[in-house]
């Protein structure tokens, strides 16, 4: 039996509504991400005479309770889904230390040595060029000359943020040192985008994500427990521990879990380039609410890691 013309139009018609009604989730997912930036150097830098935690101690702190959240996810979908099988459980360690342990270090290490804005720009605008060079040398996916050109501009962009202060300033400040961890955080999610491929492969995108949170947690724990005093938790302010709170539920929780319902709505490459949005965010939130200065070089450099980023899709 043939469905009417009628019949079709109405599903084609409420197709295209759940597709529309995605992208002011996925509108709020970046300014969501955006706004983290600007929550993590409340915790790591905060201009007042608050407490200061290291990365190590507020990637265990978000995760712990990120955690806790994603505990009863992942048993519901151990019980109802697909159960887990106790052999993939290094392989979320692998994952969960990759695109959580060292992935968050990294990130909260150059934010504390930078800026909220600055270290938006290079993490979102680099994890792409970095994809590309690690998917080219681990999976052997080809390099055109678009490709290639895509990289060099992107470097380029990266090259004008990053050193922007002047090589001396940058060494005595930190501040270059900052950006290298900003760009090798870019990388490490590269790594993590590839080794996750198999888990997602045999589970769905919500247990592979409460998986590796959990996963990571229980390494950052571990790691903060011989290297950091916890007692500095206990003397964050109010307003740390709502930026605690909004990293933890917020970020790592409801924004996930809506990010991977956009993924069952819309294509992978339209859902990803709307995180384009969180570097203009993380650059106006960080002058609004920490009072940040957005230099000419940071624009200019934003800028052409967009253009590469634009080349690098059309690629």
């Amino acid at each position: 039996m043939q469905s009417s013309p009628r019949l079709v139009a109405i599903a084609n018609a409420r197709g295209k509504w759940r597709q529309w009604a995605v992208y002011p989730l996925l509108l709020l997912v970046a300014g969501v991400w955006g706004g983290s930036f600007v929550a993590s150097r409340l915790v790591l830098a905060p201009e007042t005479r608050e407490t200061a935690l290291t990365p190590t101690l507020l990637a265990a702190v978000r995760f712990a309770l990120a955690a806790v959240l994603f505990t009863p996810i992942l048993l519901r979908q151990h019980r109802r889904v697909r159960p887990l099988r106790v052999a993939d459980i290094p392989a979320f360690l692998v994952v969960g230390f990759f695109g959580v342990s060292l992935y968050f270090w990294l990130q909260y290490a150059g934010i504390q040595l930078t800026n909220a804005g600055l270290a938006a720009i290079l993490v979102v605008g680099t994890i792409p060029l970095a994809t590309t060079i690690v998917a080219a040398v681990a999976l052997g996916e080809p390099l055109d000359g678009r490709r290639v050109a895509a990289l060099a501009l992107g470097s380029a962009g990266v090259a004008v943020v990053a050193g922007q202060r002047g090589l001396q300033v940058s060494l005595q400040s930190g501040f270059l040192l900052g950006a290298l961890c900003l760009i090798a955080n870019a990388f490490c999610f590269a790594i993590y985008s590839t080794l996750v491929r198999g888990l997602r492969d045999r589970y769905q995108p919500l247990t592979v994500t409460a998986g590796m949170t959990i996963a990571g947690a229980a390494l950052l724990l571990l790691w903060s427990g011989l290297t950091d005093d916890w007692a500095a938790v206990l003397a964050l302010s109010p307003r740390q521990w709502l930026a605690i709170a909004y990293l933890a539920v917020v970020c790592s929780v409801v924004a996930y879990i809506l990010y991977n319902f956009a993924l069952t709505r819309l294509q992978a490459g339209k859902v990803a380039a709307w995180m384009y949005l969180e570097p203009p965010i993380a650059v106006f939130a960080g002058a609004a609410v920490l009072g940040e200065v957005v230099s000419a070089q940071t624009v200019l450099g934003g800028l052409v890691i967009l253009l590469a980023l634009i080349l690098l899709q059309r690629a």
